[in-house]
C-alpha cells in the first residue's frame, strides 16, 4: 500500500451513496498546500469515463469537492491552500477510477515544481499564466492603494475546463504580477463563473470599515454545473473585501440578481457619475444582454435589454472621451469577441448613438469564416477605478498548451481609446505604456530594403518581441513576410490582410503599411491602422524559430522597424 503522505492517516474503503466503495484519508492541514497530481486530459474537458470526484470534509460536512483526473505519473502536481482550514483535520475521499491514487495526495510547505515554476520552456514571458491548471476569463479587474488585481477563471487540478475558481494576482506595474491564494472557489451553488470587480469609493453599500472602501467581485454561480450544484440555477452574486482587495468573503444574501433567463452571467458593474448611481449588464442568451441598476450594489431593478448581434456572453462597459474631449464622453457597451456600441444614458436608460460596430475579428473573408471570427482573444475586460481616466482592457488568448503545468494565457494590457472617424467615433486599442518596461534589448533601421532582416543580429531577437514594421507600399505589388514561422501577407489591391486565420479587411493609409506585433510562446498580436484593428493569433510558435524573414518584398518598398527583445515578467 502507498502512503506518501507524513501527516495522512491509513486509506481505507467506504461505501458511497450507490453502494460502490471509495477510499478515504484524513490529513491534518498544518501546512501549506495539499499537492494533487493532475493528470494530462487531451481536449478542453476531462472524458466522462475518466472523472474521478475529490470530496473534502470539515467535522463531516462537505467543503469542497473537485473532478479530478490523478495520475501518478502526472503532468504536473498542482496546490490545494490549507490556510483556510489552519490547523483542522480533514478527511479526504476520492471515487472513481483508481482510487488507491489518493494515497498519492501530500501535505506540504514546498511546491513539487518550486524549482522551475515560471522558468518552464512552454510560459510565457510577457502574459500572464496560472501556475498551475487551466485558465480561461479574465475577471474582476480593478486597481486599489497602486496595485492592480487580476481575477481569471481557473481550473487549478485539470489542464481542461472544470472546477471553476477565481484565480488572483496582483502587480505594481501591471506587468510583474503575483499569483496568491484563490480568491473564490466553487461551492454547493456551482462553478465560479465570470464577472467583474467594483470599487465602492463612496460606501454607498455600507460594508466598508475604518474608513477602507469595499471592494465587490460579481460573480456568476454556475448552478448545476457540478455534482454538488445539481439542481440550481445560474445567478448574480457578490463577494466583498474590507481590507483593500486582498481577502473576500461571499456576500451572506447572496444571490443578489436572482435567475432571470437561460444560464444569464457574467455581470459587468460601473459607477455611472453624472446620474449617481450603479450599472450592471449581464449577458442573457444568444445575444441578447440586461441593464439593471442599483443605488447600493446590493439591490439591483432590471432595465432594458439589447442585442449585441454577432456577440455572446462576457459583456464590459465603459466609458471614454471622443479625441480626449471630456465633454464628449461616451459610454462603451462591449460584447465578446469585440463588437461594440456607442451610446449615452439617460437616467436608468441606455441610449444607443449607433448600430453594432463590427470588430477587426468580424471583418474577414474566409470560407470558415465562423471558425475565424474565433480567434486567439476572448472575454475581454477592462480595470476598474484607473487612474486619469485610464481604460486598460486585457482578454483571454485560447491557446493550447500540450506540456507544463499550465495552459492558455491572458493578452498583454491594451489601452482604449474613442477617436473621430469618418465613420464615426471607432476605438483603437494600442500595447500600455507599461509593455516597454519589459524591454531588454533595442535595434531599428530606417527606410531600408528588404534584405536588411537578413542583418538583425540575433541577440535583438527572441521569443518575446514588440515589433513595429512601416512599409512604404507601391499599389499593386503585395508583401509578404513571417514572424516566428507565421507568415503575414499584406495586398493593397484588395486591401486585405492575411494571416493563417483568414483575410481581413484593412485599407492603407497614405500609401504606408504600419504593423505592430508582439510574440510570445503562446501567440501572437497585431495592430495596424493606429489601433483600429487588432487580432490575437493563439499559436505556440516554434521555439526554435525566433527570425524575421522576407517571403516576396518588392525591391523598390522602403522599410522602417523597430524590435525590441522582451525579458520575462517573472524576474
Amino acid at each position: 500500500m502507498r502512503n506518501n503522505c507524513a501527516n495522512c492517516a491509513i486509506s481505507m474503503n467506504m461505501v458511497n451513496m450507490k453502494g460502490a466503495a471509495m477510499r478515504q484519508i484524513t490529513i491534518t492541514a498544518d501546512k501549506k498546500y495539499l499537492l494533487i497530481p493532475v493528470g494530462n486530459v487531451k481536449g478542453w474537458t476531462i472524458p466522462a469515463e475518466s472523472i474521478q470526484y475529490l470530496s473534502i470534509y470539515q467535522n463531516g460536512s462537505l467543503v469542497e469537492e473537485y473532478e479530478v483526473c490523478l495520475d501518478a505519473s502526472p503532468r504536473c502536481w498542482s496546490c490545494l491552500y490549507l490556510e483556510r482550514y489552519a490547523g483542522e483535520t480533514l478527511e479526504l475521499r476520492l471515487e472513481g477510477g483508481d482510487e488507491s491514487l489518493i494515497e498519492l495526495l501530500e501535505v506540504s510547505d514546498t511546491l513539487k515544481d518550486a524549482d522551475t515554476l515560471y522558468r518552464e520552456p512552454m510560459r510565457p514571458l510577457a502574459h500572464i499564466t496560472p501556475m498551475h491548471g487551466f485558465m480561461n476569463d479574465p475577471n474582476g479587474l480593478f486597481y486599489l492603494n497602486g496595485k492592480y488585481h487580476c481575477f481569471a477563471q481557473l481550473n487549478p487540478y485539470g489542464l481542461g475546463v472544470g472546477n471553476t475558481h477565481w484565480m488572483h494576482m496582483v502587480s505594481s506595474d501591471l506587468m510583474h504580477w503575483q499569483e496568491l491564494p484563490y480568491a473564490l472557489l466553487p461551492d454547493e451553488t456551482g462553478r465560479m463563473y465570470s464577472g467583474c470587480g467594483a470599487v465602492d469609493l463612496q460606501n454607498t453599500s455600507g460594508l466598508g470599515k475604518d474608513g477602507i472602501p469595499p471592494v465587490f467581485l460579481f460573480y456568476t454561480p454556475a448552478g448545476s454545473k457540478s455534482r454538488w450544484s445539481r439542481g440550481k440555477y445560474f445567478e448574480i452574486a457578490a463577494a466583498v473585501s474590507t481590507d483593500g482587495g486582498m481577502h473576500f468573503e461571499k456576500y451572506a444574501q447572496n444571490p443578489i440578481v436572482q435567475h432571470i433567463a437561460y444560464m444569464n452571467r457574467d455581470p459587468k458593474v460601473v459607477w455611472d457619475d453624472q446620474n449617481q448611481n450603479w450599472i450592471m449588464v449581464i449577458f442573457l442568451d444568444n445575444d441578447r444582454y440586461m441593464f439593471l441598476y442599483s443605488d447600493n450594489l446590493l439591490h439591483w431593478e432590471q432595465g432594458e435589454t439589447i442585442r449585441i448581434r454577432g456577440s455572446a456572453e462576457c459583456p464590459d462597459l465603459f466609458n471614454l472621451p471622443i479625441d480626449n474631449d471630456m465633454t464628449q464622453k461616451k459610454w462603451v457597451l462591449w460584447g465578446s469577441t469585440d463588437n461594440y456600441m456607442i451610446g449615452h444614458f439617460e437616467g436608468r436608460h441606455f441610449v444607443p448613438e449607433t448600430d453594432v460596430i463590427e470588430g477587426p475579428t468580424h471583418r474577414i473573408d474566409s470560407a470558415y469564416s465562423l471558425e475565424a471570427r474565433s480567434t486567439g482573444g476572448y472575454a475581454a475586460q477592462t480595470f476598474a477605478n484607473l487612474p486619469n481616466g485610464r481604460v486598460i482592457q486585457i482578454s483571454w488568448i485560447r491557446t493550447v498548451v500540450s506540456q507544463g503545468p499550465f495552459s492558455s494565457c491572458l493578452s498583454i494590457p491594451n489601452e482604449l481609446r474613442l477617436v473621430s472617424t469618418e465613420q464615426g467615433p471607432r476605438l483603437t486599442v494600442k500595447p500600455a505604456a507599461e509593455v516597454k518596461d519589459l524591454r531588454e534589448c533595442s535595434y531599428s533601421f530606417v527606410g531600408r530594403g528588404l534584405e536588411e532582416f537578413e542583418r538583425i543580429p540575433r541577440e535583438y531577437l527572441g521569443e518575446a518581441m514588440d515589433m513595429t514594421f512601416k512599409f512604404s507600399m507601391k499599389p499593386d505589388k503585395l508583401i509578404a513576410f513571417s514572424v516566428r514561422g507565421v507568415l503575414i501577407v499584406y495586398d493593397p489591391k484588395i486591401e486585405r490582410l492575411l494571416l493563417p486565420v483568414g483575410a481581413y479587411k484593412l485599407a492603407l493609409k497614405d500609401d504606408t503599411f504600419e504593423l505592430r506585433v508582439v510574440t510570445d510562446r503562446c501567440s501572437v498580436e497585431l495592430y495596424a491602422d493606429d489601433g483600429k484593428f487588432n487580432l490575437t493569433l493563439a499559436t505556440v510558435p516554434d521555439p526554435t524559430n525566433i527570425s524575421i524573414l522576407s517571403v516576396l518584398l518588392d525591391p523598390g518598398i522602403g522599410i522602417d522597424f523597430e524590435v525590441h527583445k522582451l525579458k520575462s515578467m517573472w524576474e
